[in-house]
């Protein structure tokens, strides 16, 4: 019924809130996000840069998905980091990076491989957080967390092209896509500093043991 699923809607995120290297990974892809996503610009700034050519345009989003797959194909080594937590952290950062390169970027390649690293880092942050998302939370548990963190981050991401878009109709797509990646690595460092569980997550036998909710 209605109250059964959202007493155990609540329950979710009150495991969310409690465990806060789960907290703190949902809100670093959310940061993510929601500061730097690019897509939003890709028009414009393909359009002022590029000669408005409708290949560079699609050469754009091919770079994102291309670093995208190529953060995936290395998900193996990336999964078996001990400091899954720092590593997001670091991935989101390198994301951000990406997007400040390509902003800057006045050369299509140069933007095409900024945005390449960028979709690398992204699709690592996504495996890693994942992974931590999946092991900690209880199995009674993991379906209606695993729910809210693909809702997070499927609804920010269209928030954050929403951000773009208004902040580049204000300023220019240029500076959207500079101050939305620096915001991002910003970002990753304050979540770091706020949650330092998610930063000390270690995956060390003694230490997972110790990270494991009980009950």
């Amino acid at each position: 019924t209605a109250g059964r699923g959202m007493r155990a809607a609540v329950e979710g995120f009150r495991f969310i809130h409690q465990q806060r290297p789960v907290l703190g990974a949902i809100v670093a892809d959310m940061s993510a996000a929601f500061l730097a996503m690019p897509i939003a610009l890709f028009p414009a700034i393909n359009a002022a840069r590029f000669g408005g050519d409708p290949t560079t345009l699609g050469l754009m989003t091919t770079a994102v998905a291309t670093g995208g797959i190529l953060g995936a194909s290395l998900s193996g080594p990336a999964s078996r980091l001990r400091r899954r937590g720092l590593g997001i952290l670091a991935a989101g950062t390198v994301w951000g990076l990406g997007i400040v390169a390509f902003g800057f970027a006045d050369s299509f390649w140069l933007a095409a491989l900024s945005l390449l690293v960028a979709g690398a880092g992204d699709s690592t942050a996504v495996v890693l957080r994942t992974a931590v998302v999946q092991e900690l939370t209880p199995d009674e548990l993991r379906g209606r967390v695993s729910a809210a963190e693909f809702a997070a981050g499927a609804g920010v991401a269209q928030l954050g092209n929403l951000r773009a878009g208004a902040l580049a109709s204000l300023t220019s797509p240029g500076v959207a896509a500079v101050s939305g990646g620096l915001s991002a690595v910003a970002g990753a460092v304050l979540i770091g500093t706020l949650v330092p569980a998610l930063v000390t997550l270690d995956r060390s036998p003694t230490a997972a043991a110790a990270n494991r909710p009980s009950g």
